[in-house]
């Protein structure tokens, strides 16, 4: 399961290559985009509520990635660049991570496998939409983001003590084949997960704070 992780994640990296470097009109990707996520969410949340698999300390979108591309979605609906700052320095980082790890076990539906490749596929190609836009965010923009993650952060922390659940894995280490088997136990990954976190906000920020 781990070499297939790995093998579809660079299957999806060549196509997002293949994107980048033939695409010349950004206005292009909106629409496959919007389609992308749409196609994911739907079926996927479909699937589970058709097949009564739907577990709500497991399945809501409320995992950082999950959450921005639900975010992204409901802008592309609606036209609106409110969020994008904070969409935007979620998805860089957090597709690449869900390229090179994995939160799901043997257990897991294949579906949730589409699903999680789909979603982090889906952030990345949001995060070269946006770059061949030349999008720029300002520094103000970055800080407020890190604000809203933090808010957000103990907002999951409150719904996991209380419903038994492990959003954002506050609780536990996430199972699958992932950085925070090599890390210590509670809080300690928690707290370098959080770091790893605060570097891909300010990696994303230099990339797309220059005015090209």
């Amino acid at each position: 399961m781990t070499l297939n992780h790995y093998l579809i994640s660079l299957s999806l990296t060549f196509i997002l290559y293949l994107i980048f470097i033939k695409n010349k009109n950004e206005t292009v990707l909106r629409k496959p985009l919007f389609i992308l996520i749409g196609t994911n969410l739907i079926s996927f949340n479909s699937y589970l509520i058709l097949t009564n698999r739907f577990d709500l300390t497991i399945h809501l979108p409320l995992h950082l990635c999950y959450l921005t591309e639900l975010g992204i979605f409901i802008s592309l609906i609606f036209k609106s660049q409110l969020f994008y700052p904070w969409l935007l320095l979620n998805s860089l980082g957090g597709g690449i991570t869900g390229f090179l790890n994995s939160n799901l076990d043997e257990e897991a539906m294949f579906i949730e496998h589409i699903h999680l490749h789909m979603s982090h596929f889906n952030l990345l190609l949001f995060s070269l939409f946006l770059y061949k836009s030349k999008y720029y965010i300002k520094k103000i923009e970055f800080k407020i983001s890190i604000i809203f993650n933090s808010l957000i952060f103990m907002i999951v922390f409150f719904l996991n003590e209380n419903f038994g659940s492990n959003y954002w894995f506050t609780k536990n280490k996430p199972p699958g084949i992932n950085l925070t088997s090599a890390l210590p136990e509670w809080p300690y990954y928690l707290i370098i997960l959080t770091f790893i976190g605060l570097i891909s906000y300010y990696v994303t920020y230099i990339i797309f704070s220059k005015k090209s």
